[in-house]
């Protein structure tokens, strides 16, 4: 019989309600090793030729682990995504240039800096939202009745940003993705109220898992190609006629779908590992 793989699980100790203990607990079932390790004196005290695989789930912007991811790099353990992969997810501007480079439609957008500076012109008519350029939850966004608008807000907020042109009404679905697992759980965020158009499971929105088709599917795991993804969440706004990529994540939750998400997980450590899947 052959050795457990060894995981090396690397998340934030201030991580508040996170899912990763309950992805440690889905795998040792399954009967792989799991270490968790949430500061550069931990992975420092450990063998990295003991691990198979390493899932580092963390922003790669949180000052305190980046000592820690640039161990992991160098240890040379092979990892779920790898830093290009998740500075791409955390940054949109980044993201938005991989989704362009590979003929993905989103809807337009430029990153507006701190320093009161737009990286691109580009013009649209009507709504526009304002979101930090940085991952953040659901956190800090608004919506502007037009894009002058929305540039004069900008201006007053004095942070990076990204604006982009606000596509209503829409579903944005929320859609886990693997290289070898395929799409996983599929689920769109139902609004609270009709009026409610920044969608987020902490405000309110329900979440529903009807209605999903192939067309998804197929720019889902587009999204995962553009940024040389292992397992990722997608962010997808879909209208009648069309459908758009929005964002990428790398430190996703699974929302009630804890089998399935954890279940690709596995299959994507083995996979990265290099052992038969029966």
């Amino acid at each position: 019989m052959a050795d457990p793989l060894n995981v090396l699980l690397c998340w934030e100790s201030i991580e508040t309600n996170s899912w990763n203990p309950v992805l440690a607990d889905f795998l040792r079932r399954a009967g792989l090793v799991v270490t968790e390790a949430h500061d550069l004196d931990a992975v420092r005290s450990l063998d990295p030729s003991d691990f198979d695989v390493c899932l580092p789930r963390f922003r790669v912007s949180a000052a305190h682990m980046t000592s820690l991811d640039e161990a992991l790099v160098e240890s040379g353990v092979p990892m779920l995504n790898s830093r290009d992969t998740r500075w791409r997810c955390e940054n949109k501007a980044l993201a938005h240039l991989a989704f362009e480079a590979h003929g993905i439609a989103q809807p337009p957008s430029f990153v507006w800096s701190a320093d009161g500076v737009r990286d691109r012109q580009v013009e649209w008519q009507g709504e526009t939202l304002l979101k930090p350029l940085y991952g953040s939850r659901g956190s800090g966004i608004e919506i502007c009745g037009s894009l002058t608008e929305a540039l004069e807000r900008a201006a007053g907020r004095r942070e990076d940003l990204l604006l982009q042109q606000m596509i209503w009404p829409a579903r944005c679905w929320r859609i886990a993705v693997g290289q070898t697992a395929g799409v996983i759980d599929p689920y769109w965020r139902r609004p609270p109220a009709d009026d409610q158009r920044v969608l987020s499971i902490s405000s309110g929105s329900r979440i529903d898992r009807s209605g999903y088709s192939q067309r998804l599917g197929d720019v889902a795991l587009a999204m995962l190609a553009a940024v040389d993804g292992d397992i990722l969440a997608v962010d997808i706004l879909e209208t009648e006629d069309a459908v758009y990529a929005l964002e990428i994540n790398h430190n996703f939750d699974a929302h009630g779908g804890d089998a399935p998400a954890a279940g690709a997980f596995l299959q994507e450590i083995q996979r990265a590992a290099r052992v038969p899947v029966g």
